[in-house]
């Protein structure tokens, strides 16, 4: 009798040790990253890729005004010709905005992002959502057209 109950605890803890394990690796990774941006003596020329993650990391922390703070001096880093990564800089600026709840800020942000990727799937889409939020439905409307032509552009 002992023998299966220690059989039933062990499958229940198994997934559960499973599940805890991934949590403390992606936590782990989120520190190394983040310490490998603090290490970095140059902070200008930090890569693309790991602004971006750790502006997740910051997102997923709640934690928009460190995320906007850097993803800001970010951007007055960036060269002229990178209009792709300035938009997606601005569009991730906008999401915090919006995660806070400052929804005119967040569409300011999205307007920005928007005028340097107006095809951008993305940005249209949380573009769209703020003209819902904040009840312009009109401009929301006309945002998904635009989405609605560019599936149909990408799908032929």
């Amino acid at each position: 009798m002992f023998e299966v109950y220690l059989m039933l605890t062990t499958c229940f803890l198994l997934p559960i040790c499973y599940l805890i394990t991934n949590s403390l690796k992606y936590i782990y990774n989120q520190i190394e990253i983040l310490k490998s941006i603090q290490k970095t003596k140059n902070k200008k020329n930090i890569d693309h890729k790991k602004i971006i993650y750790a502006a997740n990391v910051y997102m997923n922390r709640k934690q928009w005004i460190d995320c906007i703070t850097m993803l800001e001096f970010y951007i007055n880093q960036i060269k002229v010709n990178e209009v792709k990564i300035k938009a997606q800089y601005y569009n991730y600026i906008g999401l915090c905005y919006q995660s806070a709840y400052m929804y005119k800020i967040a569409q300011k942000y999205y307007l920005k992002a928007y005028n340097k990727l107006p095809l951008e799937k993305e940005i249209l889409k949380n573009l769209a959502n703020i003209y819902k939020i904040s009840g312009n439905i009109e401009n929301a409307q006309k945002i998904d057209q635009k989405l609605i032509l560019l599936n149909k552009h990408q799908n032929v």
